[in-house]
Order: structure tokens, then C-alpha cells, then sequence
């Protein structure tokens, strides 16, 4: 039998083994995994990865590119950095530069990046207070296009973004029924709200004053209640962007107490690198929200991600250029949220947890690439190099580092929080359906290359309840 590509020598990591192996490419999907040979004819298509990490393609299931980054500089971007799959969260929000219908939001986008992204992607739905009259029949046309997650705010009522708890309810029943998955942004809009009023009437306006209104008891309470939400209606559901230790507090207790049909949870690079006291040395560029929190706060989302009490990694970049943040510093409240650093998401996590000795190689893969395929309906199709996948791969060097720049040369967004870190484990080479499309930090994929991969209800969503 001839192969498309055969990389061949390199340690392959997939569905939590490693070993030397060879992984065989037949039309765009993986034919096989194969003990290294060692030696090829002179014409075979042979990428040699010696020394190197074989791994699924990278998955980043939690991303916003709907600022000032759309989807085709985003997506080059994110691929420049090792990844290989999208899943954005789009809706029809003004501030994401969307306004009508959702349905008319969500296919809109999906036009824009079937034209315009260099790598696959799939879509979580938002829910916001603005589409709620539409959402019993919203609902299940975006079902029916493939659209299984969808995700709703606690907070932020004054924006248009809050559910109140009897509309959070209606949306869980619907998707209980259509065996879909819910996302919730999970913190006290009133405690925020009390709180932001207080150091604003008081004077307290710099950047360092912004995480003290978003405590993390506002995260953990709120987490608790949509929880006891979930369980009533019977609910799947996911929890974005963890920051707390008294977050996973919340949900040791609930998966302990076993009632509840699927929970998965997710945290986010800045929230296991950076202290709250990022702020005073960066300013606004280093608001989001949730705020980052405490060196202990870190510690422990190290803790889940060993255990496997955190299931998901995602980067939660948006696109916001130093310009829109920086001239707000002493009116920090009314800053855009958010941060960069999608294309560093895979040297981040790499370096700071595999290589400082705090995880293994397979945590990143079962965090980064298997649970996101898993818990949003994308796989076996993505997230493992099994028989039959799509053969989106990642290749790692881990004895080499690189100085992370300023900035991506493809995005508006001009700064990375994480600029002149020095990371060690470098990606070398990304493969989309069997085509090499990133090579050393290069994006070769041209835009429109990327499919919109509708997903199935995920079979085995119980899997880390």
C-alpha cells in the first residue's frame, strides 16, 4: 500500500499511551499506528519527527473571534501556534460585531469562516437576554445544523448579557431533551455589581482595583446554584474558565454527590501562570473576567488538571488591540475584557506543565485534544490519531524553546502578556487532514481551507461526571 505521508520515529502520545511509533496517512485520515519501522525507501513520503512528540491535532474548544481579530487572522494565528481546531462562541451580540437574529448570527459566521479560516472549525451558540424571545425556536434549528453547546451568563446584566434563573431553566430543559450541553459564565451579578459601585463612589479606579469587585466566592456561589439547576432539569452541563480553588471545591462536591448526568470543566493558560498582581505591571491588558486570582488559586488548578478533576484547556483569546484598553487605565471598569495569546497557548501549556515536571505529556493530550473532541461531539472524527480520524496532527519538539514575541504578526491585537517568556517545547509541524499546513511557526494553509464540523451528541458525555 502507498501513503500519503508517513511520520515516522517520533514518540507518538494518544488516548493516554506514548511509545515509538509510526503513524500512516491515507486520503486525509490516519490508516494506521505502527511500531516505528526505522527505515523507509528513498521515495517514501517519510516526515521524519526523531526526537520529537507525536500528538492529535491541538483543540481549542473556548475562543472569541469577534473583536477586532475575525476568524481568518485569528485562525492563522491559532495555527501558527499548534492548533488545528476552532470551536468560537458566536452570537448575536453587538459588542462581537453581530446583530439580528442568532440563527442569522451563527450562520453568518460560519459563511465568514468557511471563506475565511485556515483550519476546521465547529461552534458553541450564545445565549444572551437580547435573543431569548427566539430561543424555543432558535433552539432547534441550530440543533439541526449541528450546533450541541450552547452557553449562557450569569453576570453582567447591565451589558445584556444575565439570564435570570427561570430562563437559564427553560434553556436546561431543551437541551436535556435534545441531549445537548450548556455553558455557563458563572458568577453573582448583584455581589459584582454591589461591589464595582462601591470602588468606583470610592475613588478606586486603576486596573489593581478590578479584582477585588469579582472575589472568587461571587464564582463559587454562582457555580453552585447553576449546578442545582442542572440537577433538577437534568441538564449536561460545562464549566468555562475556572479560576478558583473554591470553584473546584464546588465541583468536587457535586461529582461526589453524583447527581447530576454529565459535568466537564475547563480552565485557561493565564489563569495557571499569572497572579492578580499582573495587573499592576500590564494594566488593562491583563482584565478579564474572571479575574486572575492568588498563587494558591494556581496551585490548585495545577491539582485538578494532575487529577483529572479538569477536563479542558482552552485559551479564552479574544482580539482586543492595546489601543481600545490602555487609554482606560484610570477608568479600568470600563475597559474591554479579555486577553490575547491563542497562538502561545500550546507553549504555555507545555512549558509551564510539562516541562516544569506538573503533568505528563498525556494530560496535555487528553486535556487539549481528546476530552474537547469528546464532551462537544467531534469525536473519533478529531482529538485521537486512531484508525480512521482525521489526520490533524501535531508535531513537538521538547528540548527546544523559544522566546515568545510581542506580538502575533497576524493579529490587530499588538501585545502578549507573556512576551519574553522562554518556553520550552516548540511546535514544529501541524498536519490538517493529511496536509502539512504549519511548519515552524509558518502558516501555509490558505484561507477557506478550514470545514465547519457540525457535531454530534457526544455519546459518552458521562465520561467525567
Amino acid at each position: 500500500m502507498k501513503w500519503d505521508a508517513i511520520i515516522a520515529n517520533g514518540t507518538v502520545v494518544d488516548q493516554g499511551r506514548t511509545g515509538p511509533m509510526d503513524v500512516r496517512v491515507k486520503n486525509g485520515r490516519v490508516e494506521s499506528v505502527v511500531p516505528a519501522v526505522g527505515a523507509y525507501p528513498p521515495d517514501a513520503p517519510v516526515i521524519d519527527a526523531a526526537g520529537k512528540l507525536v500528538l492529535p491535532g491541538i483543540i481549542d474548544a473556548h475562543n472569541h473571534p469577534v473583536y477586532a481579530d475575525r476568524i481568518g487572522a485569528f485562525s492563522k494565528a491559532a495555527l501558527s501556534g499548534g492548533i488545528t481546531t476552532l470551536v468560537p462562541y458566536v452570537g448575536s451580540v453587538k459588542a462581537w460585531n453581530q446583530s439580528g437574529g442568532l440563527v442569522d448570527a451563527v450562520t453568518g459566521f460560519i459563511d465568514e469562516a468557511r471563506r475565511e479560516s485556515v483550519i476546521d472549525f465547529s461552534v458553541h451558540a450564545t445565549l444572551t437576554q437580547n435573543v431569548m424571545g427566539e430561543a424555543p425556536t432558535a433552539i432547534p434549528a441550530l440543533l439541526e445544523m449541528g450546533i450541541t453547546s450552547y452557553k449562557v451568563f450569569t453576570a453582567y446584566k447591565k451589558r445584556g448579557m444575565k439570564l435570570e434563573d427561570e430562563e437559564i431553566i427553560a434553556i436546561m430543559c431543551l437541551l436535556a431533551e435534545a441531549g445537548g450541553l450548556l455553558a455557563v459564565h458563572a458568577e453573582n451579578d448583584a455581589t459584582i455589581s454591589h461591589l464595582e459601585s462601591k470602588a468606583v463612589a470610592e475613588g478606586r479606579l486603576a486596573p489593581e482595583h478590578y479584582p477585588p469587585t469579582h472575589p472568587d466566592i461571587c464564582e463559587a456561589e454562582a457555580l453552585f446554584r447553576v449546578l442545582s439547576l442542572a440537577e433538577v432539569t437534568g441538564c449536561a452541563m460545562y464549566l468555562p474558565h475556572l479560576s478558583a480553588r473554591r470553584s473546584l471545591e464546588v465541583v468536587r462536591l457535586f461529582r461526589r454527590w453524583g447527581t447530576l448526568r454529565a459535568l466537564f470543566t475547563e480552565t485557561c493558560p493565564h489563569y495557571l501562570t499569572l497572579t492578580d498582581a499582573a495587573l499592576a505591571s500590564f494594566g488593562n491588558l491583563a482584565k478579564m473576567s474572571p479575574p486572575l486570582r492568588r498563587q494558591d488559586d494556581i496551585d490548585a488548578l495545577w491539582a485538578g488538571l494532575s487529577s483529572g478533576e479538569i477536563d479542558v484547556i482552552g485559551s479564552d483569546a479574544t482580539g482586543h488591540p492595546v489601543q481600545s484598553k490602555e487609554p482606560l487605565h484610570d477608568q479600568t471598569f470600563s475597559a474591554p475584557y479579555g486577553t490575547a495569546d491563542v497562538d502561545n497557548l500550546v507553549a504555555l501549556v507545555f512549558d509551564e506543565g510539562v516541562a516544569k515536571g506538573r503533568i505528563p505529556v498525556t494530560t496535555l493530550v487528553k486535556t487539549m485534544c481528546e476530552m474537547p473532541a469528546r464532551i462537544f461531539g467531534l469525536y473519533p472524527r478529531k482529538g485521537t490519531l486512531a484508525p480512521g480520524a482525521d489526520a490533524d496532527v501535531l508535531i513537538v519538539d521538547p528540548a527546544a524553546a523559544r522566546v515568545l514575541p510581542a506580538r502575533s504578526p497576524y493579529l490587530k491585537t499588538d501585545y502578549s502578556l507573556f512576551a519574553g517568556r522562554r518556553c520550552t517545547g516548540v511546535p514544529v509541524l501541524a498536519m490538517q487532514r493529511g496536509q502539512v499546513v504549519m511548519r515552524d511557526g509558518k502558516v501555509l494553509a490558505r484561507p477557506g481551507a478550514g470545514r465547519f464540523l457540525p457535531a454530534g451528541v457526544a455519546v459518552d458525555r458521562g465520561l467525567a461526571s
